[in-house]
């Protein structure tokens, strides 16, 4: 695990949009676990959740995008020059 949080915040094979979806659902989970401590009058307003929820899925959903277009480019290119 610390290996990968490692490689993960040194640059060497993590993309910046890994990094944001971490920090994002950490920050959920954080939030969570205090408001499951205090009153519900204290919490934080939806919209915030909302809006972290969606960076944290489109940060996920555009590393997932990334790394299948990589695999298909990377594969024309090696047809390309085996022909």
């Amino acid at each position: 695990m610390k290996k990968f949080l490692k490689d993960m915040f040194s640059g060497s094979d993590t993309s910046i949009k890994r990094v944001i979806a971490f920090l994002g659902f950490m920050f959920i989970g954080v939030t969570m676990l205090l408001n499951s401590f205090q009153h519900e009058t204290v919490k934080p307003s939806e919209e915030l959740v909302d809006a972290c929820k969606t960076i944290v899925l489109v940060c996920i959903a555009g590393n997932v995008a990334e790394k299948f277009l990589m695999r298909k480019s990377d594969k024309q290119e090696s047809t390309e020059q085996v022909s």
